[in-house]
């Protein structure tokens, strides 16, 4: 879309450092809950391990690369950074002195609480910028400048659709957890509370929320019926 140029190649593929060290955090944290479980069974196994931080270290790049393209598609760029939670109530003085780190507190604390039979995988949130290229736009498509709610939240479908799209490839590539992990990950980028995907999506468009909410629950049947031994 627009002219190329090296700042819209940036918003699809360049990383800030900031941006690299919070996904650095958020895969460790994610990395020990998702492989917890396996710990407490089995002890030790560091292959497992490995394979488990390399399983959600692939799953967090297909969202966030994706989620970057869906941005660079309309002249913007995207950073992510750790979900941080500030507000306690519905007032707007009600918040924290300072926000709170929850994507990866919720994690460890819900998997360490449940011997790691139970994951919380919702742990980035992104923010939005327009680039100059979008500013230069005066008509067409991108006729305004700023970055409306329906183009936020179809920015975060891209990843939780590109998630979906990964289980699918997973599964036919016979590697059923990472499509396991995969259907997890879309389904709590659906959750639409705080800075989360969910609420971008949510905010932006009900309809988009709820058509990826059933196709998630319909992704969701697939994993129940495959633990259960049924497929």
């Amino acid at each position: 879309k627009g002219k190329f140029n090296k700042e819209n190649l940036g918003c699809l593929y360049m990383f800030t450092q900031k941006e690299v060290w919070h996904i650095f955090i958020v895969l460790i944290v994610l990395g020990f809950s998702v492989s917890l479980e396996n710990i407490i069974q089995n002890g030790l196994d560091y292959l497992a391990i490995l394979i488990g931080f390399l399983t959600v270290l692939i799953i967090m790049l297909v969202s966030v690369v994706s989620k970057k393209g869906a941005a660079y598609y309309y002249e913007a760029k995207i950073e992510h950074s750790i979900w941080m939670w500030e507000r306690f109530g519905f007032k707007r003085e009600e918040r924290f002195p300072h926000p709170m780190p929850l994507g990866i507190i919720a994690p460890v604390i819900i998997s360490v609480a449940s011997y790691g039979k139970t994951l919380w995988l919702a742990a980035l949130e992104f923010d939005v910028y327009g680039t100059s290229a979008r500013a230069s736009k005066r008509h067409g498509e991108h006729r305004y400048t700023e970055m409306t709610e329906i183009h936020i939240g179809l920015i975060a479908a891209a990843g939780v659709t590109a998630s979906l799209i990964a289980s699918v490839i997973g599964y036919l590539a016979g590697f059923p957890e990472f499509s396991r992990l995969s259907i997890y990950y879309a389904i709590y980028s659906m959750i639409p509370i705080g800075n989360l995907d969910g609420s971008k999506i949510f905010f932006g468009s009900r309809l988009v929320w709820y058509t990826l909410g059933i196709i998630c629950l319909i992704f969701l049947g697939y994993v129940f019926a495959f633990n259960q031994g049924i497929i």
